[in-house]
């Protein structure tokens, strides 16, 4: 794994970006995080929960994510390029100016706004019997 952290300083402003790149992750529960202003690149995600996190400026690129659950998590200035979602569940997610492209979504359970972003760009949804689609209220 390999992960950098950059700081740009401009006249009274200081800034953090982190690559993450070749993270492997498996049977995790991350609550409560922010991650801002980052890349995560060709890294892989396995039964992890993420809950109640936000990812804020993120970009994700060639990320596997597999049976992982996304609970009351906020998407926002975020892109998912080129990922797959193997069995991940969305719930109460919310996707504040954030594009999905390129990517695969197989056997998720998608909540109402991701699921119209998805059909919006070149992404592939495959979804079994047994898959439904959350309306949001």
């Amino acid at each position: 794994m390999i992960t950098k952290t950059l700081e740009m300083t401009q006249e009274d402003q200081t800034a953090s970006y982190q690559m993450i790149k070749d993270e492997h992750l498996a049977s995790l529960v991350v609550t409560s995080q922010t991650l801002a202003g980052s890349k995560i690149n060709l890294s892989s995600y396995q039964q992890v929960v993420f809950s109640d996190c936000v990812f804020y400026a993120v970009e994700f690129q060639m990320v596997t994510f597999e049976n992982c659950v996304f609970d009351n998590c906020n998407f926002e200035f975020s892109h998912i390029r080129k990922c797959k979602f193997k069995n991940c569940s969305f719930n109460n997610c919310t996707w504040k100016a954030t594009s999905t492209i390129n990517t695969i979504y197989v056997n998720c359970v998608l909540d109402q706004y991701l699921s119209q972003l998805t059909e919006v760009n070149d992404n592939e949804t495959a979804f079994t019997s047994d898959i439904q689609l959350l309306i949001a209220c």
